[in-house]
């Protein structure tokens, strides 16, 4: 009976000290994981706004890490912002800023999520007239100024 007791003792160690060896390397992959900002790894945008300025109208994007992002400004009158990898987790970031009371070229700016493969979020700049612009990023904020 004793033999059968450490029998089952040394199985039943054993499966556990694999079990906790597994779940601890587990652990371990998991966290290096989310630790780690890995390239296609979706973002969210999670602000749009509007500000104006004595010589520009800045328009500006906060995303939740580093924008990978492209201008297209090939169409007459608009000015879209792309942003790669990203999707727009509250509805409330969708929705139009009407700026067109504002003293500037900007009569509205609206946030459209593109579904697919890989998801991305265009920023309609839609403008009275064309004119030149600067893009500029710090850290989370895309910023376009154009002169007035």
């Amino acid at each position: 009976m004793s033999s059968l007791y450490t029998l089952l003792n040394l199985f039943f160690r054993h499966l556990f000290a694999k079990i906790a060896f597994f779940t601890v390397a587990m652990f371990i992959f998991v966290s290096s994981a989310n630790g780690q900002n890995l390239d296609g790894e979706i973002q969210d945008l999670t602000w749009v706004g509007f500000q104006q300025f004595q010589d520009a109208s800045r328009v500006f994007v906060r995303t939740s890490d580093k924008a990978h992002y492209k201008v297209d400004s090939s169409r007459d009158n608009l000015v879209i912002l792309i942003l790669e990898n990203a999707k727009v987790p509250l509805f409330n970031n969708t929705r139009p800023l009407l700026t067109q009371h504002f003293a500037g070229p900007i009569t509205s700016i609206v946030a459209k999520p593109i579904e697919g493969a890989s998801p991305s979020v265009n920023i309609e700049i839609r403008l009275l007239r064309k004119v030149t612009f600067n893009v500029s990023q710090t850290d989370t904020i895309v910023a376009l100024d154009f002169s007035r």
